[in-house]
């Protein structure tokens, strides 16, 4: 066989380097970020509404200072809200927060009006901050993204897609000009709280948010954009959901279009991510057909996760993971910042031991990293566990807590019950505790019921993968619910599956539970 020479002219031979080398530059880049990452979502009103008043010239060293502390709690991705349905700065697509407010004028002025006189002087103190930075010619998520990127810390901006905060209020504020005159683009079959969000079969609606996203795009340098479908995740009117299907993923093109066109722009990779519901049933339902966007390679991110009311320490994050297939999406479970065993429970703020067994069941679960929302200023026993939630191998090091809650979102016509309470003289919960050592560390079980009114003293039972425990405490509380906590050989604890609780009562007396809790603190 004659071997035949091909000459390459050094034009070519360039071009060719500059196509391999960005290649690879592509590739390194997708890695580098995705690997032991924590994403970390700072709502568009924080920094302005916890802040002091801002003073004369300080607006750029607040900001800096503010960055500095979510960086420093071991945030590799940090993004920026800008938007709920105002802009918290100046916006040639939207309204910002300070439209039609007069900073020097009354109380009574008509754009605070419809507030309670209550709510006034924390509104009035956020909206001047969001104004004062303006007027000190900073651009907020300008300023963010530049010191994102003095700190090594990657910048993204999120959008909220259908916010409705305040709906109880409809002159209120907060909700700019294209919500209050357009009533025909709101949401039809609903009464509750989401009843005025944004119908996305209306082609205004779309182009409204496609508005701002083009603006966001076009004005920052940014390595990624979020849309945040859980900020409501009621996109479609009842019933219309499964048309809206194919609508969205249209729209998602455009969008994914658009991100591709800023990463020519810029130079390097721009992004898309979306945040939707925890279960990819309930996502689909919803009209998020986001495996589907997946394996078109429509985004790069996806962060499966609870709205608001309650963290859920079971997300299918093997589940997600099949269905993705061999995309490149990475996978980030999402962590609220509230616990709530049941929906009619009280909530309480996360503690850093219930944190860290969520990240730990989203990390040792398939996910590629955690997505902290709703985690503002980190300090003090929040800083390590923060730090750790990088690596699986270091939360494995802390002691960790978790619970039996709830899915706060579902599908109009979805048929689901929350675990608890539940009632009953035989009950079984399954906790996934993570990775533990065989034979080492200290677990206990937490277990808070009512027994039934009138009857003795209820000494209920229980056993941790069909092995007895030992009772460590026992305390009554309000409403006569009782608290017993047990003790858990260490022999009874599977590796790596869930653990199986079973709580059993003595004569066939049924008891309500209302709380399950399974804490284990890691030992040589």
């Amino acid at each position: 066989m004659n071997s035949v020479r091909v000459e390459r002219s050094p034009l070519l031979g360039l071009c060719l380097g500059l196509m391999v080398s960005g290649s690879i530059a592509q590739e390194l880049s997708r890695e580098a970020w995705s690997m032991n990452a924590l994403f970390h979502n700072e709502d568009c009103t924080e920094f302005f509404w916890t802040q002091p008043a801002i003073p004369a010239g300080k607006a750029g060293e607040l900001i800096d200072r503010y960055v500095d502390q979510i960086t420093d709690a071991g945030t590799t991705v940090l993004l920026c809200n800008t938007n709920a349905r105002r802009t918290n700065c100046r916006s040639d697509a939207w309204e910002a927060f300070w439209d039609g407010y007069d900073s020097a004028g009354p109380d009574d002025q008509p754009f605070l009006a419809p507030l309670a006189a209550a709510d006034i002087p924390r509104y009035r103190k956020g909206v001047d901050n969001m104004l004062t930075v303006h007027e000190q010619g900073i651009d907020y998520p300008a300023r963010v993204i530049q010191r994102c990127r003095q700190r090594g810390v990657s910048p993204w901006i999120t959008l909220r897609m259908n916010d409705c905060h305040n709906n109880d209020v409809p002159d209120h504020p907060f909700h700019g000009s294209f919500w209050k005159e357009n009533p025909q683009f709101l949401l039809q079959g609903r009464t509750d709280y989401f009843a005025r969000c944004l119908d996305y079969a209306h082609p205004e609606v779309r182009d409204f948010y496609k508005a701002l996203i083009v603006e966001t795009l076009e004005r920052y340098d940014l390595d990624g954009l979020e849309l945040d479908f859980m900020r409501e995740p009621y996109v479609f009117s009842v019933g219309s959901e499964a048309a809206g299907v194919p609508v969205l993923t249209a729209w998602l093109r455009e969008i994914r279009q658009l991100t591709t066109d800023a990463a020519a722009r810029r130079g390097h990779p721009v992004r898309l991510g979306v945040r939707v519901p925890s279960r990819p049933e309930t996502a689909l339902g919803m009209g998020f057909d986001a495996v589907g966007w997946a394996k078109a390679d429509l985004i790069d991110l996806l962060v499966v996760t609870p709205r608001w009311a309650t963290l859920e320490f079971d997300l299918p994050m093997e589940q997600w993971r099949k269905l993705l297939g061999a995309s490149e999406v990475t996978l980030a479970g999402g962590l609220e910042i509230l616990y709530r065993p049941s929906p009619h429970a009280s909530a309480a703020a996360l503690s850093p031991d219930l944190a860290t067994g969520a990240a730990v069941e989203v990390l040792s679960s398939g996910a590629d990293a955690v997505y902290l929302f709703n985690y503002f200023h980190p300090a003090g026993a929040w800083l390590p566990v923060r730090r750790a939630m990088r690596s699986l191998d270091e939360l494995l090091k802390f002691p960790r807590r978790v619970a039996v809650t709830y899915r706060d979102i579902t599908v109009p016509a979805e048929k689901y019950a929350p675990p608890l309470p539940a009632t009953g003289t035989e009950l079984e919960f399954s906790l996934r505790l993570g990775p533990v050592t065989p034979g080492a560390g200290q677990c206990e079980v937490l277990c808070e019921f009512i027994p039934p009114e009138g009857a003795a003293a209820v000494e209920p039972s229980i056993r941790v993968n069909g092995q007895e425990t030992g009772r460590l405490r026992d305390d009554a509380g309000k409403g006569g619910a009782r608290t017993m906590a047990f003790a858990v050989p260490a022999a009874a604890l599977t590796p790596t599956t869930a653990q199986v609780v079973r709580i059993s009562c003595p004569e066939a007396t049924p008891i309500t539970v209302q709380r399950v809790e399974m804490s284990y603190n890691p030992q040589p």
